[in-house]
């Protein structure tokens, strides 16, 4: 109906998934983790977590279970004490160069041209005067001044996964004419166009990979498992604030690639609603995409053999 398609709260004709800015929350970290690693993080290396921490008189609270973390527990129990500590021991500069690398705040370059650029601070921006240590510590742990759209943590993960190559996303694979009579040759969109290269080591990748299957096996993201196939997964809440900065709703993420072994596929989920959600609502989503993607592939394989 016509009141459905102008509701200004579900607007379903925009197309989320690209159109849509999005603050990632704890899904941005493992980019975070990846920045500090390549700038000397030991991964073994003990942040206490009290339950909060403090920049400046600020005090961010923090949803993960008071103790120490290491970078493993760090992400698979999405402790913010430990990110904030960690990013802001590393630099504002070096995590926005490798978010450069990433190419946040910018078009994935979809030919439908129904695309946001996102926001992302430029490295001037973090080296002015006006911007503070409150405003770091809020890109560690994904807020503040950065928004995303679905795709881009698609292509993020995806370059985590396959070793570092931040690819040129495509929709189809070709585009064929009606009919042959009507003329016009085949439009082919190739795969695996590189972008950009991330250039972090493939030790500090494999870190991030294994800390985000401990996510999935035993912290935050469990409800997202299927039996046979490993997932390294990343959890994430984000807060939505009104003028008078009450929280009024939440967007939660569940941000993955799997198998673990050798990726092959990226899946994100996201969901928008009240404040009584959280990112592991959205790991059962995950587990249900990718319990389909399981079935498919026994059924292509038990094809290929019969053939």
């Amino acid at each position: 109906s016509a009141a459905y398609l102008n509701d200004p709260q579900l607007r379903p004709q925009i197309n989320r998934a690209t159109q849509e800015n999005y603050s990632p929350g704890s899904i941005f970290k493992p980019i975070v983790a990846l920045a500090a690693l390549q700038n000397g993080l030991d991964p073994n290396a003990i942040v206490d977590n009290p339950g909060y921490v403090y920049v400046g008189r600020r005090r961010i609270r923090d949803e993960a279970p008071a103790g120490q973390y290491n970078l493993q527990r760090a992400i698979a129990y999405s402790c913010n004490t430990y990110f904030i500590t960690v990013g802001l021991r590393t630099g504002i500069e070096k995590v926005v160069r490798l978010a450069e690398k990433f190419h946040f705040g910018e078009r994935t370059g979809l030919p439908t041209m129904q695309e946001t650029p996102g926001v992302f601070p430029s490295l001037k921006k973090v080296e002015s005067p006006d911007w503070h240590d409150g405003d770091s510590a809020n890109i560690c742990i994904g807020q503040g001044e950065m928004a995303v759209t679905p795709i881009q943590m698609a292509v993020a993960y995806s370059a985590i996964a396959n070793g570092g190559n931040v690819l040129w996303p495509r929709l189809v694979e070709r585009v064929v004419p009606p009919n042959a009579d009507s003329g016009g040759a085949e439009t082919i969109f190739p795969s695996g166009v590189v972008r950009d290269r991330l250039g972090v080591t493939p030790r500090h990748l494999k870190t991030v990979r294994e800390a985000m299957l401990t996510e999935t096996e035993e912290g935050t993201g469990v409800s997202a498992q299927v039996a046979g196939l490993k997932i390294c997964g990343k959890t994430g809440t984000a807060q939505v604030m009104d003028v008078h900065h009450r929280e009024i709703g939440r967007t939660v993420w569940f941000a993955s690639f799997a198998p673990y072994e050798n990726p092959r596929y990226a899946v994100v989920v996201m969901l928008q609603g009240g404040i009584n959600l959280w990112g592991h609502d959205c790991a059962p989503i995950a587990h249900d995409i990718y319990e389909e993607i399981v079935k498919k592939e026994k059924i292509t394989s038990q094809t290929l053999t019969a053939n």
